[in-house]
């Protein structure tokens, strides 16, 4: 039976438990971020022998995030009116737990799989740019080419109010030409460095050299500012692997297999 979660603080109380010992998890909110899940009424569970799913409802989507005991395998996922979505951050380097075959066993199904990658800031051989950060005139064609250029379950769009934030932050790099956005570049500081969440070049730009022009872009826009220039790149995107290869991006080891599960 599904579950609707309205008390914060127990349910981050829950969760402090289960990490204490040890379940195996793919959740790692803060307990901040728990409690405004809870008071926007996003959060259900759905509990099962071993463990426990909770679903985060989001426009389009369902997001998976579970806990499982030792030695106990996942549950079967209930019916729910849109798709359900698991992603996980693993090593490349060991075995998965649960394994893929334990999830498709449950009702899941592989979707797509990401690479990290990341570049130092003492390897990049740096040029004078004039940068050009995205106004909020520019709002809606950001936002409509954003949606265009990127799939709509794992990309982790923003709403409107975050994109202008981010543009108010000067966190949206453009290219223009004759006032018409040719793309842009989306990015935000992490503990670990800066990340770069959305690149997307038009259409009628592409051969051209913009999306090029903006890794350089956000290179100088954070020279001196950063350390380690981070991104997240599908595996199955050689063209993007490529560009990202030559500028000096290396694999740092973690992947992000993306399942789905349709209604």
């Amino acid at each position: 039976m599904i579950k609707k979660m309205n008390d914060g603080q127990a349910f981050w109380e829950e969760i402090a438990s289960r990490l204490s010992r040890g379940e195996k998890t793919n959740f790692f909110f803060s307990e901040k971020d728990v409690h405004q899940l809870v008071q926007r009424g996003k959060v259900c569970r759905f509990d099962f022998d071993g463990g426990v799913y909770f679903f985060v409802e989001e426009d389009r989507l369902y997001r998976l995030y579970y806990f499982l005991e030792k030695e106990k395998s996942p549950g079967v996922l209930p019916e729910l009116q849109q798709p359900i979505i698991l992603e996980e951050v693993l090593l490349a380097s060991k075995e998965r737990v649960p394994s893929e075959d334990s999830w498709t066993r449950v009702g899941l199904v592989p979707y797509l799989e990401r690479q990290r990658m990341y570049l130092m800031a003492p390897n990049i051989i740096f040029e004078e740019r004039q940068l050009t950060f995205a106004s909020q005139e520019m709002l809606e064609d950001i936002f409509s080419m954003m949606n265009q250029s990127f799939e709509p379950f794992t990309s982790m769009l923003p709403t409107k109010e975050e994109l202008l934030h981010d543009i108010q932050g000067q966190k949206i790099i453009v290219t223009t030409k004759n006032e018409e956005i040719l793309g842009f570049l989306h990015f935000g500081d992490e503990k670990q460095g800066c990340m770069l969440w959305h690149i997307a070049v038009s259409p009628k730009a592409r051969g051209l050299g913009v999306g090029e022009g903006l890794l350089k872009d956000w290179f100088f826009a954070r020279k001196g500012l950063t350390k380690k220039y981070m991104l997240w790149v599908r595996r199955d995107n050689p063209a993007a692997l490529g560009l990202y290869e030559k500028f000096g991006f290396l694999p740092d080891g973690r992947i992000a297999p993306v399942m789905m599960k349709t209604t």
